[in-house]
């Protein structure tokens, strides 16, 4: 199973990065959870059949525990270790110290589902609790990415989204699913406490649930559906010259291409009275740039072809579905797909080129907007862009016309 979860992420391209490996490892390995809970609990029904726990037993009972366990735990490290060597030679990538957090999470929550599928073995009977842990885990995992309320699908552990070579998943993002996994593990091992009263372990075991469910809640309760990140830092590799050209170090290699690009695309602009950068960057949408510079975004595979766009449309603002949280969900926002075409064939792409990317009724818009002199093609422009930039619906009926 988790081969067949590890195996939906060969169709990504594949960047050398090892934030993939880490993510792609992360969602294989925690779907399977459910079934590791499973297992656990048709294991702790070894010991309910045996009534263990009615003896007097001369071992301490967790590690009476964990020895019963000890063929699941074993289950899991050589799991995991193998999924995350695959993915780690497909993406030519091995997980880097900033993904540690990724990689515990996991760690956690499979624990979290070993720990309850025992607890479940210990309370039913076997046939029982062995189908509903693994039903009632994996539902937990999947469900959550389904409802219209965002927040909960950031404290079942199962990411949606990873870090990036421009972005970081933000702290709480790990955290809140790490410290309800916690609580969990926390809350049934109070439950099992050697104390005669069951009352007072029951109490303790929800006290320590609901002191790790309400600051989790509260760390991802604005959330939205998009997963948060923080701009990565300190990970540029440039090209000195004019404009400078700046990518992850991951993508050091498009460099060559891209100032091809560059030195054929930024002439022709300025000759169409754009503007040149100072600095074509790929970077986080949520990092700070020097004025003057123009977000690219870069990815493989970077064709001669591909480059020339990524650089002719790097002064395109990159906006986010949920930018303009102000007007309908049904408000057709202004298309990016005009003032992009106009770029691409001011920067000296083919036309067929061009045609491929967009629509005939863009092209035809277009080419009407190009017929007209310089300076009005300019105030069509820089009307594009800010409508594109503003929430404004006045400024989008006026881009519009």
């Amino acid at each position: 199973m988790a081969f067949f979860y590890a195996y939906q992420s060969w169709g990504v391209s594949r960047a050398g990065f090892g934030g993939d490996t880490a993510f792609f490892a992360s969602r294989a390995l925690t779907i399977i959870s459910g079934a590791l809970g499973g297992v656990a609990a048709w294991e702790a029904g070894r010991l309910r059949v045996g009534r263990i726990w009615a003896l007097a037993p001369g071992r301490d009972r967790y590690r009476i525990a964990f020895e019963c366990l000890r063929p699941v735990v074993l289950l899991v490290v050589v799991t995991d270790l193998v999924v995350l060597l695959a993915l780690s030679v497909h993406f030519s990538a091995t997980p880097r110290l900033d993904d540690l957090p990724v990689l515990l999470l996991l760690l956690i929550v499979q624990a979290a589902a070993i720990v309850v599928g025992f607890g479940a073995g210990s309370s039913l009977p076997r046939a029982l609790a062995a189908p509903v842990v693994t039903i009632s885990i994996t539902l937990w995992l999947m469900i959550p990415a389904t409802l219209v309320t965002p927040w909960v699908r950031y404290l079942n552990g199962l990411l949606t989204d990873g870090s990036s070579v421009v972005d970081t998943l933000a702290p709480h993002a790990i955290g809140a699913p790490m410290l309800l996994a916690t609580a969990v593990i926390c809350a049934v091992l109070l439950a099992s406490a050697p104390l005669r009263s069951r009352l007072v372990r029951t109490a303790l075991a929800a006290c320590c649930l609901v002191a790790g469910a309400l600051p989790a809640h509260a760390m991802v309760a604005d959330a939205g559906y998009e997963t948060p990140t923080v701009p990565r830092a300190g990970t540029q590799t440039c090209a000195e010259g004019k404009p400078r050209i700046c990518v992850p170090s991951e993508l050091a290699d498009t460099l060559p291409r891209l100032r091809a690009a560059a030195d054929t695309a930024i002439p022709n602009l300025a000759a169409a009275g754009v503007k040149p950068p100072r600095t074509l960057a790929y970077v986080s949408h949520q990092a700070r740039v020097a004025p003057n510079t123009w977000r690219m975004h870069v990815e493989r595979p970077m064709t001669d072809r591909r480059a020339l766009r990524v650089v002719a449309t790097a002064l395109v603002p990159i906006r986010r579905y949920d930018a303009c949280p102000s007007l309908p969900d049904d408000y057709p926002m202004p298309s990016s797909s005009p003032v992009s075409a106009w770029l691409s064939l001011a920067a000296g792409m083919p036309r067929r080129d061009v045609a491929s990317a967009h629509s005939g009724a863009v092209l035809e818009w277009v080419e009407e907007v190009r017929a007209k002199d310089r300076a009005t093609q300019l105030r069509w422009v820089d009307t594009q862009l800010r409508a594109l930039r503003s929430c404004d619906p006045h400024v989008h009926e006026e881009a519009r016309r």
